[in-house]
């Protein structure tokens, strides 16, 4: 899948607040140039990617230049170029990932290992060796360099006019947007999607958002002379941003896959392989792995865009907006579109195969549900019964595996509306300081959002659950939802009472979300992982925290972020240092995430096993 899936739209990430800081350099009167320069090392200590202790898990590098042009007074040109990738590739680290069905196991329960740098211990042929735990393993040398210069280099190359009279402004090029009221869980800044290969979803959103080529206008309609006709409905300061955006994107991601015929690494922040498991007895799949193919919409097309508009404005005392957005899906639904049988190999080769023969999607569902989930489910199902059902009943002839094969299909339309709120309270003072809060509001309404189901029926008539349900005919495995999510939040400057030599505030951040999705029994939170019991909970909440203060006099800076997910009762937190002792230039940091949460369940669960410790050096100019 070259990428994979992660959560349902209005959940998608939790983000950091406060990217690095960085300085400019004046070249003339119009022109400045910045920059940075940036490496880190994440060591990982989850014990199910490393078997206890640490490991080296990660070592990101940045480049970034940035520059800023005024060659007139109404027109900005403005640029922004990434290098960036991963070295641990050549740091001979050996993160390890939960990979297929170990068919040694007793109910195939267990997983073999994958190994995400190295290859793994071999595949063996034969009437059903005991297999080493750990038979696979693949490069993670795709991440060494994003050097893609359309989608990954280019941050920012853009123009933009404005009018004399400030009546618009015409921004066009390459360049991101950013929506909404709401700091991580997204509800509204959806414009763009996310590059979650180096952070997952606890990266700072200024540098997750994926710039697309698009045209944004400005216009001030109070300038244009309609001032006084919203003034009369108690509308002042009215502007509409309109975007049209012929390139698209979906969410950048890696599932670390182990099939060999379709082996992927993501590393540290590589999602998961999910568990194949029959839910109904409890027995995982063996011998089927999985060949994935990405379906998208056209990358670039003048006559499908994303459209978008805001309406923004000032009313009660505070800024208000309404949005309005017609895009794709950033994540897929999964489909079934047929399997390979793997003769001669027991593991998934089919490089190591005496023969591979395709199977349509029919055929598929049919042996699938009509023999081999049944025999799984039978109470005391054996490897050797196993290999039977597929037609390979070892003994001296070969064995056999199944790589079934899914498209991963981004073509389906996001539709969505919403509104946005905040307001500083200036009637509530509160605290030793009489500090006054601001609260923040923000609604989303999406029609029709796809989701594959976690309970469908087969083509025999019978009700299967898990991730059987993924191998049926696609009608039946897919169905559509309106989904509708809101957030509160208020952001406050903490002084303590107690903390006498307390010299600068506590920024303090808390946000409460609700996601309702009506009719929303049956079905997966996001495809495929099914077999833990991920299933959508109809009524989602989450909670967010940010916590930052500067402490001796600026110099070390502390912040906090944590999320909450109360259905899957799953948490996760980013604990970052900063150390400003070094002058304007050097930026020392230390970074800590950790998740706890059940496998696979919510956004939280697919990202439990990527603790780690992160130790990075910044050199901004």
């Amino acid at each position: 899948m070259k990428k994979l899936f992660v959560a349902t739209s209005a959940l998608a990430l939790i983000a950091g607040l406060s990217p690095c800081a960085r300085a400019e350099v004046t070249i003339g009167d119009d022109f400045t140039v910045g920059g940075r320069v940036k490496q880190g090392v994440a060591v990982a200590y989850d014990k199910s990617q490393v078997g206890g202790g640490a490991e080296i898990g990660q070592m990101n590098y940045l480049v970034e230049l940035s520059t800023s042009w005024r060659p007139h007074d109404n027109v900005t040109v403005t640029g922004d170029f990434w290098l960036r990738g991963d070295w641990y590739s050549d740091l001979g680290g050996d993160l390890t990932a939960p990979g297929l069905q170990d068919y040694a196991s007793p109910g195939f329960t267990d997983r073999f290992a994958y190994h995400l740098n190295e290859r793994g211990a071999g595949r063996p042929a034969g009437p059903l060796p005991s297999p080493a735990h750990d038979p696979f393993g693949s490069s993670d040398s795709q991440n060494r360099f994003l050097s893609d210069f359309n989608d990954e280099v280019i941050h920012e190359a853009a123009v933009k006019f404005t009018d004399p009279e400030n009546l618009y402004a015409l921004k066009v090029g390459k360049f991101v947007r950013a929506w909404g009221q709401s700091d991580g869980i997204r509800l509204l800044d959806v414009l763009h999607a996310q590059d979650l290969r180096q952070k997952f979803i606890l990266g700072d959103p200024d540098e997750s958002r994926i710039a697309s080529w698009m045209v944004a206008g400005d216009i001030d309609l109070a300038r244009l002379g309609l001032g006084d006709a919203f003034e009369a409905v108690g509308i002042r300061a009215p502007k509409l941003e309109l975007i049209y955006m012929p390139e698209y994107h979906r969410d950048r991601f890696i599932i670390n896959n182990p099939t060999p015929d379709d082996a992927t690494s993501g590393g540290l922040y590589g999602l998961p392989f999910p568990l194949l498991a029959d839910k109904a007895s409890g027995a995982g799949i063996p011998f089927v792995g999985a060949h994935l193919t990405d379906r998208e919409p056209d990358r670039f097309g003048f006559e499908e865009p994303t459209l978008g508009a805001r309406f923004k404005f000032e009313v009660l005392g505070g800024e208000a907006t309404l949005n309005a957005l017609y895009a794709y899906q950033e994540l897929p639904i999964i489909k079934l579109a047929g399997a390979t049988v793997v003769v001669g190999n027991a593991l998934n080769d089919g490089g190591n195969a005496m023969v591979t023969v395709p199977l349509g999607s029919e055929i598929t569902e049919a042996v699938v549900q009509g023999a081999y989930i049944p025999y799984l489910g039978s109470g005391s199902p054996t490897a050797e019964g196993a290999q039977a059902i597929l037609g390979c009943p070892g003994g001296a002839g070969p064995l056999c595996s199944v790589n079934v094969q899914f498209d991963l299909d981004y073509r389906y339309r996001r539709k969505l509306v919403g509104a946005s709120y905040t307001r500083d309270m200036a009637e509530l003072p509160m605290g030793p300081k009489e500090i006054t809060p601001v609260l923040r509001a923000e609604f989303s309404y999406e029609f029709d959002k796809p989701f594959n189901r976690s309970r469908t029926v087969t083509m025999f008539g019978n009700e299967v659950e898990g991730s059987a349900a993924l191998i049926v005919d696609p009608p039946r495995s897919v169905t559509k939802r309106d989904q509708i999510s809101f957030m509160i939040g208020a952001d406050y400057f903490l002084w303590l009472p107690f903390w006498e030599g307390q010299d600068t505030s506590v920024f303090t951040s808390v946000q409460l979300f609700t996601v309702i999705t009506p009719n929303g029994e049956d079905l997966l939170f996001q495809a495929p992982y099914a077999a833990y019991g991920a299933k959508l909970h109809p009524v989602q909440n989450y909670a967010t925290l940010l916590l930052s203060h500067n402490f001796d006099d600026g110099k070390l800076a502390v912040e906090t972020l944590g999320l909450y997910d109360f259905q899957n009762q799953a948490w996760g937190v980013r604990q970052r240092v900063d150390f400003n002792y070094f002058g304007d230039n050097w930026r020392p940091r230390i970074e800590v995430t950790h998740f706890e949460a059940d496998p696979e369940q919510g956004i939280i669960g697919l990202g439990q096993q990527m603790d780690n410790v992160e130790f990075s050096l910044a050199f901004q100019f």
